[in-house]
């Protein structure tokens, strides 16, 4: 018995050894030290650098290492071009990092790649989108109540409507980054409804004329810190810049207004990357840094700099794909869509589909479709069959215009006047030549020009031929006046040539069965407000 107990004593005491043995040797990191490199936005890395400072103080363990934490400020919109880009890693942007700390969610979702990030980021701090102004300008934007979708008008008209007489324009500068992102996809979702802004919604007309009015024209500035810098400057070109709220803060003589609607947010998450130059203790230490980057002692020296407490999740974003559609109406604005409908009147398109005609379907759906286009879009309509009475085989409704009141109500009068002709044959070639020639002849730059041709054929018997069309086409082709051709073709066969037309001038060619569908009537509004 005193053996045993001898020899149960003895282990023990063993055991107590041996776990002294691997405590001093992780305390003297007999694994070698572990350096976790972090790569943070400009806009938050001097405070996520004194985070590591105080972090590496701590002398943190992991795994038998001693760990490290170093951080690298670049821009997110370098790093997000690095991820995605496809080519080894550019050593000008410092350590491939183990954790990115970005400057919003909608950066981590324009470089989303499956497998790159590990888990969900989480946010480390906050600051709400503003636009930075003078405080004369942000006075009278406070008190007009200005919302996002309100922008895009300020920016191509007068700030005299706001009582600030010989200012001009809003002159909102839209440098590259994720303020001036977040900026324009604010005024999509408040313009669209979509909130936060899906793929369809981005590419619609509305959106599209929006973000547009916004980009065409803007001061072009660089970078956000020289935009921020010029708002201050004697008789300066720039009046309103995107930024952060956490940059304005401090700054003499400019102030941060929020436009009315749902703010978007600038919430630094911290992605923790996944790939082959990350090891399993750089992960580790990435998770245990990013959990004291949220500890609340960090988030008071986060706060005391200017920035709000971090969400307890990321902001949710638009899809990649959305945001994508956003940068390239940004790079290439398009004030709109100016279009010139081609309807056929032919006997044949007075087929029953639904409770009334192919036709008087026809003329619902763009009488339907004008509400919902904005006022600088433009629209006119003319009609063809074989002989309408004046000695052409096609006959201007109303001319096309820009959408004001008063062209609405032209184009709705003269929809309501549109009759069937006797003739089921047609002459859509000569009239599609003459709508085309009018087009280039009348055309608005800015804008995408285009004719849609809706017919149930067709079933042309002029002279002209599916050649010659195509040739009377490449002669009236102007390339410093691009005219799209769409075409929606309704139970009938079509033709070929049309379709090369559609493919040549870069428009859609649709064939539906009938338009007595929620398809055609979607063919309609993508043909006419899809720059």
């Amino acid at each position: 018995m005193l053996v045993l107990a001898a020899s149960i004593v003895g282990w023990f005491q063993l055991r107590h050894r041996a776990a002294d043995r691997d405590s001093a040797a992780a305390a003297e990191c007999v694994a070698g030290p572990a350096t976790l490199f972090v790569t943070a936005d400009p806009n938050i890395a001097t405070q996520v650098r004194a985070a590591a400072d105080s972090y590496n103080a701590t002398q943190p363990r992991v795994r038998d290492h001693c760990g490290r934490v170093e951080v690298t400020a670049q821009p997110s919109p370098a790093m997000v071009t690095a991820f995605t880009n496809g080519k080894p890693w550019d050593q000008a942007l410092g350590p491939q990092p183990a954790l990115w700390i970005a400057d919003s969610t909608r950066s981590i979702e324009s470089m989303r790649v499956p497998g790159l990030i590990e888990g969900t980021p989480e946010p480390i701090a906050a600051s709400p989108i503003v636009l930075a102004v003078p405080p004369e300008l942000g006075l009278a934007l406070q008190q007009a109540a200005i919302s996002w979708a309100d922008l895009p008008r300020l920016q191509q008209g007068s700030l005299s409507e706001l009582g600030l007489s010989g200012w001009g324009g809003l002159r909102l500068a839209l440098p590259p980054g994720d303020p001036t992102l977040a900026a324009a996809t604010a005024v999509g979702s408040v313009v669209s409804g979509a909130d936060p802004l899906d793929i369809a919604a981005a590419q619609s007309g509305q959106v599209v004329a929006a973000i547009s009015g916004l980009a065409a024209d803007a001061p072009r500035e660089s970078d956000p810190t020289t935009a921020l810098a010029a708002l201050a400057a004697q008789d300066a070109p720039v009046h309103a810049v995107a930024t952060t709220e956490q940059q304005v803060l401090g700054r003499s003589g400019v102030v941060a207004f929020r436009p009315t609607g749902a703010t978007p947010i600038a919430d630094y998450p911290a992605a923790l990357m996944s790939g082959a130059w990350v090891d399993e203790t750089q992960n580790l230490l990435a998770g245990l840094f990013t959990d004291y980057l949220r500890k609340p002692e960090q988030a008071q020296d986060f706060t005391a700099t200017g920035f709000e407490q971090a969400p307890r999740a990321a902001a949710t974003v638009p899809p990649r794909a959305a945001l994508d559609t956003v940068r390239a109406i940004l790079t290439d604005p398009v004030l709109g869509v100016q279009s010139t409908v081609l309807v056929d009147v032919s006997a044949s398109m007075g087929t029953a589909e639904g409770a009334t005609t192919r036709l008087s379907n026809v003329l619902a759906a763009l009488n339907s479709t004008m509400t919902v286009m904005p006022p600088d879009f433009g629209l006119g309509v003319w009609t063809f069959g074989e002989d309408l009475g004046n000695g052409f085989p096609y006959r201007i409704a109303a001319a096309t215009a820009a959408l004001s009141a008063e062209q609405r109500t032209k184009i709705s009068t003269a929809l309501d006047t549109v009759r069937l002709d006797e003739s089921r044959t047609d002459q859509a070639y000569p009239a599609l030549i003459a709508a085309y020639r009018s087009a280039v002849t009348d055309y608005t730059p800015g804008r995408t020009n285009s004719v849609l041709l809706i017919t149930d054929g067709p079933d042309d018997d002029s002279t002209v031929t599916g050649p010659q069309l195509i040739a009377a086409i490449d002669a009236a082709t102007d390339s410093t006046k691009p005219v799209r051709i769409d075409v929606i073709v309704l139970g009938g066969n079509g033709t070929r040539t049309l379709e090369t037309l559609a493919e040549q001038t870069g428009g859609s060619y649709t064939r539906l069965a009938t338009s007595n569908d929620l398809g055609f009537g979607s063919a309609v509004v993508q043909a006419l407000t899809t720059p």
